[in-house]
């Protein structure tokens, strides 16, 4: 449950190292102010393409569903736990957003419409692909790790005065893995959460967004189990997506 994470890191590779792209073409009027930051979700990675997604797909419907993916989430606030305010946390406040949409939608942007949504905002970030190359390049193997680690001691820090308790916990390459990235994280408070709220059918599909975000940089998730899915953790092993350590993994479910 990375993807706001990885957002992060690569948005932060884009302002340091590309150029800007080309202006995608604007599907509302040159004029069109962007509603999404006036409101609480606009935080989220997912405001705007959840905002497009409805303008484009119920137009006369969607100034309403956003009044009322606003009042949700306001409401989901209320349930947020002990996260701190870091990029971890900001994987929190995505989930309350999607499930926003989600109840001021009448789950009509369900579990699929989501996977449609989050694969059409990262087709916008394929340019770095010719920049970051999981098959070449070994610094965003490097450069995640350290982002990691350094996440981790700013969370014993906090944890040791008792903040972010309700926090994943990390553990990094614990199986000894020789190439790429691997992480473990355990304790997510999302599934937490959507287990207590009744919304484990819609949860798995925003694990399944982080394996878009790792085609872009010409990687592969190798994941054998979520705590979405009952798991004892949510695993990650980052590969070049020519690795041949694949092979071993051809029949394995994106999860």
């Amino acid at each position: 449950m990375i993807s706001a994470v990885l957002s992060a890191i690569m948005t932060t590779v884009r302002k340091r190292e590309c150029p800007p792209p080309f202006p995608a073409k604007n599907v509302y009027k040159a004029n069109r102010e962007d509603l999404h930051m006036k409101r609480t979700y606009g935080k989220s990675q997912y405001a705007k393409p959840c905002e497009q997604y409805c303008r484009e797909t119920y137009p006369h419907e969607a100034d309403a569903i956003f009044q009322k993916a606003e009042e949700y989430y306001l409401a989901f606030l209320k349930d947020m736990p002990d996260l701190g305010e870091n990029m971890m946390a900001k994987n929190m406040l995505d989930w309350f957003t999607i499930l926003a949409f989600y109840e001021a939608s009448d789950h009509r942007l369900d579990g699929e419409t989501l996977l449609a949504i989050k694969h059409r905002a990262v087709d916008k970030l394929r340019f770095l692909g010719k920049l970051i190359d999981g098959n070449k390049r070994q610094w965003p193997y490097k450069l995640f790790e350290r982002t990691y680690r350094n996440f981790i001691r700013m969370q014993q820090a906090h944890q040791a005065k008792g903040e972010w308790l309700d926090s994943w916990r990390i553990e990094l390459n614990p199986d000894h893995r020789t190439e790429g990235f691997c992480f473990h994280l355990i304790g997510c408070p999302i599934a937490k959460h959507a287990k207590t709220h009744g919304y484990e059918k819609l949860l798995p599909y925003l694990c399944k967004t982080d394996h878009y975000l790792a085609e872009v940089m010409h990687t592969k998730l190798i994941r054998t189990q979520t705590e979405a899915l009952g798991g004892d953790c949510c695993d990650y092993w980052y590969v070049g997506d020519k690795s041949p350590a694949l092979e071993a993994y051809r029949d394995l479910e994106r999860i």
